[in-house]
C-alpha cells in the first residue's frame, strides 16, 4: 500500500482528459476544414471557431449566435454612404423593374393557363390515360405552377421595396 500511495498522484493525472484547442476555418476556396495546431491553418484562410477542451462535444467557449435575417450589423465607419434621395431613386428603380417583370409574369401566367386548356383536350385518336398525354398536361400544369410560384416571389420582393 505505501508503495501505491506515491504513485496516486500519477494515476490522477493520466486518468484526466487530454485537453485540445480545435481550429475551425474556411479557405479561400470556400472548403471547411479543422486543425489543432493554429500553425496548420492555410494562409488565407478564415478561423470562424475555436473549441476549446478535450473529448467533449460542447464547446467550452461560446458560440457567437449567427445573424438572423432580420438583425443588421452596424456597416464600419468607414463604409460609404448615401444620401435618402439616392436611395429612393434606387428603390423606384427597383420597384419598377419589379413590377415590369410582374406585368410579364402575368402575361405568361395567362398563356401558360390557355396551353393547358388546349393541351387538357386529347389529340384526334389520343386516350386520357395515354403515358404521352399523361406527360404532356403535366408539363403543362408544371409550368402553371412555376409561373404562379413567380409572381407570389415578386409580390413578397415588392413588399419589401421601402
Amino acid at each position: 500500500m505505501k508503495r501505491i500511495l506515491p504513485l496516486f498522484p500519477l494515476l490522477l493525472v493520466l486518468a484526466c482528459p487530454a485537453q485540445a484547442r480545435i481550429y475551425m476555418y474556411v479557405d479561400a476556396d470556400g472548403r471547411k476544414g479543422a486543425t489543432d495546431r493554429r500553425a496548420e491553418v492555410p494562409a488565407g484562410a478564415r478561423i470562424t471557431g475555436v473549441i476549446e477542451g478535450g473529448g467533449s462535444d460542447a464547446p467550452s467557449a461560446p458560440k457567437k449566435p449567427a445573424a438572423s435575417a432580420g438583425t443588421r450589423s452596424p456597416s464600419p465607419a468607414s463604409f460609404p454612404r448615401i444620401d435618402s434621395d439616392t436611395q429612393k431613386k434606387r428603390d423606384d428603380v427597383r420597384r419598377t423593374v419589379l413590377e415590369e417583370e410582374l406585368a410579364s409574369e402575368q402575361k405568361n401566367l395567362e398563356e401558360a393557363k390557355r396551353q393547358l386548356a388546349l393541351g387538357e383536350r386529347p389529340l384526334a385518336g389520343e386516350k386520357a390515360d395515354a403515358p404521352a398525354y399523361q406527360a404532356r398536361v403535366r408539363q403543362l400544369r408544371s409550368t402553371v405552377e412555376r409561373h404562379e410560384r413567380n409572381i407570389s416571389a415578386i409580390r413578397k420582393e415588392i413588399g419589401t421595396v421601402r
